[in-house]
């Protein structure tokens, strides 16, 4: 995912639906395990997680975050509705303007994420940071729950945000699809299946995936 000024995918009308997706079965859920590297203030890091917890609400979908700085319960094997939201300063990726990226197996899926922080900062405008580290978080974790080729040109999971895509995110008009919702659901309330990865899944607070390796896998980024 990413941003420039130059890019041209217009917006066009974000589908709001958020008492559609209200009377929808509300049994959706999944836990977010949050490995903040970057050392982003807490008041930021909480209230990015209420605005991606409301997009995600919209979509029908509960989240239970855990802040690994504050608990001892990430250093387990992730369950089939566990994810890993890593905040790291910045990425390897070919531009400066890619805000994350989800790794993702052959099969399409995958349970871990990267957000680059400091590209947030220098980048996010007139938007509070935490409303865009919010928004970023949640387009993130849609492509773990989508899988391979999720972008879309519409909503928040467009592949490149403009200036006009940024004043949407402060206004809490870029939403997941219906489509991408009901797609959303039904993998979390499918029958879980093994997510196959490279080396150890088990992880540390503060550490990088260091047993894990990114061979047969691909990044699907902002």
């Amino acid at each position: 995912m990413g941003f420039t000024s130059g890019w041209g995918l217009a917006l066009g009308s974000v589908l709001l639906w958020g008492s559609v997706a209200a009377a929808q079965d509300r049994n959706s859920g999944i836990t977010v395990l949050v490995n903040d590297s970057a050392g982003v203030k807490p008041s930021v890091l909480r209230k990015a997680e209420r605005e991606a917890r409301q997009l995600f609400d919209a979509a029908g979908i509960e989240i239970q975050w855990v802040n690994c700085a504050e608990k001892d319960e990430c250093r387990h094997m992730l369950g089939p509705k566990e994810f890993v939201l890593h905040i790291v300063h910045g990425g390897r990726t070919r531009s400066d303007f890619v805000f994350g990226e989800a790794f993702l197996g052959e099969d399409g899926r995958g349970q871990y994420c990267d957000i680059f922080f400091d590209r947030l900062q220098q980048t996010q405008g007139d938007v509070n940071l935490a409303l865009l580290l919010g928004a970023v978080s949640a387009h993130e974790l849609g492509h773990l729950l989508l899988g391979s080729h999720s972008h879309s040109g519409i909503g928040i999971m467009e592949p490149r945000w403009r200036q006009e895509d940024l004043r949407n995110v402060g206004m809490g008009r870029l939403l997941f699809t219906p489509e991408q919702a009901r797609s959303m659901r039904n993998r979390i309330s499918a029958a879980p299946v093994r997510v196959t990865m490279s080396g150890n899944l088990y992880w540390r607070t503060g550490d990088r995936f260091h047993t894990f390796r990114r061979e047969g896998f691909w990044a699907e980024r902002f």
